[in-house]
């Protein structure tokens, strides 16, 4: 793996961690183990797809369930985007991992705002690709909303570094 990707992987997981232990803490069943494996291996196979183009989503999902980690790779098959709706008063391992990678920008917490923003600059250049993004954003923002009612703290806490629970690795 690239060193940066790495950072960023440590960080998605310091975050998805973070909420993984403070929404159990309210009831929610959340597999921590499960969240820790699958938010630092979300990315694993994003330096092989940078050269072949393949979706490095599905290629870690196939990579991780070859290896036997079934449950891992569903984890991971769904960083970028989530396959359907889930419970609205559950939050899933899934929507935890691909929260967290959605509010870290290459190793920096940051709000949603900005982390779009560099995805629109990115990924963003033709019609189809902003659309995209747009039903990403329009997703993200309804896990938002669902975890941090659980929770009920500001989203923002996350980025201002008001919350200093977070796991360190």
């Amino acid at each position: 793996m690239l060193e940066h990707i790495i950072h960023h992987s440590l960080e998605v997981a310091r975050v998805a961690l973070f909420l993984s232990l403070e929404l159990n803490k309210k009831g929610q069943r959340i597999d921590i183990a499960l969240v820790e494996a699958a938010s630092l291996l979300h990315d694993f196979a994003k330096t092989e797809c940078l050269k072949t183009k393949e979706d490095h989503a599905k290629m870690g999902c196939q990579l991780l369930k070859g290896m036997g980690y079934e449950r891992v790779g569903e984890v991971v098959a769904q960083h970028i985007r989530l396959e359907k709706e889930g419970n609205p008063s559950a939050v899933s391992e899934e929507e935890v991992v691909n929260y967290a990678d959605k509010r870290v920008m290459h190793d920096r917490i940051v709000p949603l705002e900005e982390r779009f923003k560099d995805l629109i600059e990115r990924y963003g250049k033709q019609p189809s690709g902003r659309k995209t993004l747009g039903q990403l954003n329009r997703e993200i923002r309804r896990v938002e909303n669902k975890i941090f009612m659980i929770l009920q703290i500001d989203p923002n806490a996350l980025a201002s570094g008001l919350v200093k629970e977070m796991p360190q690795f």
